[in-house]
């Protein structure tokens, strides 16, 4: 078996090359950035052009939220790179698998399932949708598609905007949380989330369009209670009041604050969902989200104090 991996410089691409290449698989790795396991260096909004016979694609590659690239750079990686790898795995009559994300619901009542209304906000959320479209195009094409929505991906070395919240903790800072606290939302460890891309590669179950929402650790308050424990810090809790959300939107836009609107949009509300759809499939979770967030709080310890 071959696989193509695109993303393999990003956080999930170079965690699920090490895994594939430790099972056996055979696997190259894209990127537009070098990366220690990144084998071709490609822009896919160019077309693409490879020299082996590939059994599975697997779509990482993206631009992404807090990349706030503009409208055309959305485009023309989420959706013109998708069409690109499309066209490469019909010439191999490859499986592919692209990796879509739950920001495509906007933000909706929870739980969420893969028939809550979609309703993406801003340009990467509906660059990726219409990636997604792309491919049900050439589905109609027959060529074997899966179609994965991940939510919050968190473990180590991926810090984003917890960043904030790690510095906060190990400077005994008040921790900014908008809202009440009391919302629960679902993360994804990154180790489920590329031991599922292998189950997907291995069962080849073609034409499934599933979410991947990850666990529901407690609420907000309660994770960051745990953290508070786990790094032994005197920090407090500081509750920003939601009617500050436009200000703060305002704010986001001009990009003088590290989260974007969608995620304004939706941190202070519960946030998961229903997955049914992933248990028939034949997959379970096997790996806690608070365990990642501790990595990484480890991680930044390490690293940056």
């Amino acid at each position: 078996m071959v696989i193509l991996v695109t993303g393999s410089s990003g956080f999930a691409g170079e965690i699920l090359m090490q895994k594939l290449a430790k099972n056996g698989v055979k696997v190259f790795g894209l990127d537009m950035k070098p990366g220690r396991l990144t084998d071709i260096v490609h822009d896919i909004s160019n077309p693409i052009v490879i020299d082996h016979d590939i059994d599975t694609i697997i779509h990482l590659a993206a631009r992404l939220e807090h990349d706030r690239c503009t409208t055309k750079e959305y485009f023309d990686s989420n959706v013109k790179g998708t069409e690109n790898l499309l066209k490469l795995a019909q010439k191999n009559n490859s499986f592919f698998i692209y990796v879509s994300t739950t920001a495509i619901y906007g933000s909706p009542k929870s739980p969420i399932n893969e028939n809550t209304k979609i309703a993406p906000s801003g340009d990467y959320a509906s660059s990726k949708y219409d990636g997604e479209k792309v491919c049900e195009k050439f589905k109609n094409d027959n060529l074997k598609i899966s179609i994965v929505r991940p939510s919050v991906l968190i473990g180590k070395k991926r810090l984003g905007i917890y960043k904030i919240i790690f510095k906060n903790l190990f400077n005994n800072l008040p921790i900014p949380l908008l809202g009440n606290g009391n919302n629960k939302i679902s993360f994804v460890n990154i180790e489920d989330f590329t031991d599922f891309l292998m189950y997907l590669s291995n069962k080849k179950i073609n034409n499934l369009t599933v979410n991947f929402g990850g666990k529901i650790p407690g609420t907000l308050n309660s994770v960051i209670e745990e953290l508070r424990k786990f790094s032994s810090s005197k920090s407090t809790t500081l509750h920003v009041p939601i009617k500050l959300i436009p200000i703060l939107t305002f704010f986001s836009k001009l990009k003088l604050i590290p989260v974007t609107p969608w995620q304004l949009s939706v941190m202070h509300k519960d946030y998961y969902y229903n997955n049914d759809l992933l248990n028939t499939v034949g997959f379970t979770y096997s790996h806690e989200p608070m365990d990642a967030l501790k990595e990484m709080l480890s991680y930044y310890k390490d690293h940056h104090t």
